[in-house]
């Protein structure tokens, strides 16, 4: 039984590596070639076994530490969804293990997204949803709320609604000045965000949850919609 496991992983429990079909909702099942644009089937989710005793954040220690700075929300049970690349990790440093016929991987908390607890969303490491909505033609006919910082402004800029919130981030490993301090948004808030941030939660071809998300965190809001 593991009851320890390196400080800021997460042990989880997943039905395999690859997801090779996709499942239809009237329970029909299509067989795929995952190795074809990998990166698109490899698993994203899982149950969570173990948690970690603390988290490891140091700004001295830019190789091994934590990218944010945040407290453990995970919990045993959780079904967590994270960053697709730590199949990769996992496999290439061998942080796989069976427990009772059943496959587990060791995952970086701090490439978790967000996790499924019954029927409550619960956000980690300072990541939001939000449920796109509207054009990019509309954005310049909004009047914006321009208290959110605009250190990051793009052109063409993305909008959404949040629809979960997490914890704000007290700092980030990679800009050692920069917090989620003073943004200050809810749920229900519209807002403006990068482009580079429209990232899904789930691909389409493997998706579980019954709407298109985006994950984003405060740092890459540029503004508030009135």
């Amino acid at each position: 039984m593991i009851e320890r496991i390196p400080k800021s992983y997460v042990l989880v429990e997943v039905d395999s590596l690859f997801q090779d079909k996709i499942l239809f909702q009237d329970g029909r099942e299509l067989h795929i070639d995952p190795t074809y644009e990998p990166e698109k089937h490899h698993q994203t989710s899982g149950i969570v076994h173990t948690v970690p005793d603390s988290l490891h954040f140091d700004l001295k220690d830019m190789e091994f530490s934590m990218e944010y700075d945040v407290p453990i929300e995970l919990k045993k049970g959780d079904k967590v969804f994270f960053h697709y690349l730590q199949i990769s990790d996992a496999i290439k440093n061998k942080m796989l293990l069976t427990i009772e016929g059943k496959l587990h991987i060791f995952v970086r908390y701090d490439s978790c997204f967000c996790a499924l607890r019954e029927d409550e969303m619960v956000m980690l490491n300072g990541w939001m949803l939000l449920e796109p909505f509207g054009t990019t033609e509309e954005l310049t006919s909004n009047v914006i709320d321009t208290k959110l910082p605009f250190h990051r402004r793009k052109p063409h800029p993305l909008k959404g609604e949040i629809t979960s919130i997490g914890t704000p981030v007290k700092q980030y490993l990679w800009n050692k000045h920069e917090s989620d301090k003073n943004i200050n948004v809810s749920l229900g808030d519209k807002v403006m965000f990068l482009p580079h941030s429209d990232i899904p939660l789930e691909y389409g071809l493997h998706q579980k949850l019954d709407k298109v998300y985006y994950r984003v965190q405060r740092k890459d809001l540029l503004n508030k919609i009135l």
